[in-house]
């Protein structure tokens, strides 16, 4: 488990643009920047990940985020621990590396369908 950073996100509601607050909780060290409209997807080496428009659901910023850390981890797995071992072990962290990178664009793809 990890601790994790509440944002607040302002979404569109009514065609006044009236503002409704909305939370979303990221994984530790990620954040949220405005730029415009959008809202940026950063990790915490503050690489940007992916931009949101105005009105995106939280769970969907979430997801991509958790599955980026899943993707994180997995590589940095493979580079401590696969290129040293066996075959059989490579094959293992490899394939986990890019189970979790496909998971990544399927939360990323999901969260830009709506």
């Amino acid at each position: 488990m990890y601790r994790t950073a509440a944002y607040d996100i302002l979404g569109t509601s009514t065609p006044e643009s009236h503002r409704d607050k909305k939370r979303v909780e990221l994984p530790e060290g990620y954040r949220l920047e405005p730029a415009g409209d959008n809202l940026l997807l950063k990790r915490p080496n503050g690489y940007f990940i992916a931009a949101f428009g105005e009105g995106v659901n939280p769970v969907s910023i979430r997801s991509v985020a958790e599955a980026d850390e899943r993707y994180q981890r997995a590589v940095q797995r493979q580079e401590r621990f696969g290129f040293g071992a066996d075959p059989e072990t490579v094959a293992l962290f490899a394939e986990d590396v890019m189970q979790a990178r496909s998971m990544f664009l399927l939360a990323l793809e999901a969260a830009y369908r709506g």
